[in-house]
């Protein structure tokens, strides 16, 4: 379908994905409705995950159930995953593991994890060993997922609220330090995820230069969060996304078109490969949307390749 795009394959997000009942294959049926190449799914939205394993019999239900909708996966690891905490390292292990083989069981492509970060209460590891564990416990990881045909794609950091206040550190926030981070762990299987609405909260908040930045990452990226917002930090936390709407701050996650984020010329810019997956992430309420959005992210795709002949 995509054979003259950028992208490889253009899908969106699950939301309300439930712990209980089946409530969310109706969601699924109207995202390949939709049109959607694929979705992207949590192992711990779908009640898969306990303690850093895969629950058996709920996974022989997804496996029985999941192909129906006829479309593809993608899969996001928990986001609680930190590769950089020293408190429990051996949990956020065990949860990347864990989503990569659940990817491979499903036939999923890309197994999404977000890049550590030094959380307000860490006081142990200085920032050289948070690094270079998180490299290792990637290069490790990169080894099961080369086996299981599976890459994972480290997404580069949003700036939260305590982030913007100083009280927490987020490197990856800017795109480059992730280029820097994934140079660092050398593996064929472990990529980047280039989330550009995270890019441009970050770019007004650090005062970098957006377009700059995304092509550092662009080459490394082997997937794409697409979505738009106003690039305003979050000035406090607490703040619910319909008054974050209202307001304009933070990670908005609208349809891409409705913010300000110069989409074609970063996605333009950005010299990624091309076949890469792109994942249209659309924040809880804009389900109606979706149809509008894969249309979106299409759109700019071939735009990309218009572009560059």
């Amino acid at each position: 379908m995509l054979s003259d795009m950028v992208f490889g394959s253009v899908g969106t997000n699950l939301n309300g994905g439930s712990l209980a009942g089946e409530g969310f294959l109706e969601a699924l049926h109207r995202i390949a409705a939709a049109g959607a190449d694929f979705a992207e799914i949590g192992p711990h939205e779908l009640g898969a995950m306990l303690g850093g394993r895969l629950v058996p019999e709920r996974m022989r239900a997804l496996e029985e159930t999941l192909p129906e909708t006829g479309i593809r996966y993608t899969v996001h690891a928990p986001h609680t995953i930190n590769l950089m905490d020293p408190d429990d390292p051996g949990v956020h292990r065990a949860m990347l593991r864990a989503s990569i083989e659940f990817a491979g069981r499903l036939g999923a492509s890309v197994v999404v994890c977000h890049a550590g970060r030094r959380e307000p209460h860490h006081t142990r590891w200085r920032p050289a060993e948070r690094l270079a564990r998180e490299i290792e416990a990637l290069r490790e990881a990169g080894k099961l997922a080369e086996e299981s045909g599976v890459t994972i794609a480290v997404e580069n950091s949003y700036p939260e609220p305590p982030v913007v206040a100083g009280r927490a550190s987020a490197p990856a926030a800017r795109p480059s330090v992730l280029a820097e981070r994934i140079a660092g762990v050398d593996h064929p299987a472990v990529r980047a995820c280039l989330d550009v609405g995270h890019a441009a909260v970050s770019a007004t908040l650090f005062g970098y230069d957006l377009l700059e930045e995304c092509a550092l990452i662009g080459p490394l990226t082997a997937h794409l969060h697409l979505h738009d917002n106003l690039g305003r930090p979050e000035p406090g936390s607490g703040m619910s996304l319909a008054e974050r709407l209202a307001s304009g701050f933070g990670d908005l996650h609208l349809p891409p078109g409705r913010g300000t984020i110069p989409l074609q010329e970063l996605i333009s810019t950005a010299g990624f490969p091309e076949g890469i997956s792109c994942c249209v992430e659309l924040a809880p309420g804009f389900e109606a949307a979706v149809p509008e959005a894969l249309s979106a992210a299409r759109r700019l795709g071939a735009g990309t390749v218009a572009a560059k002949t």
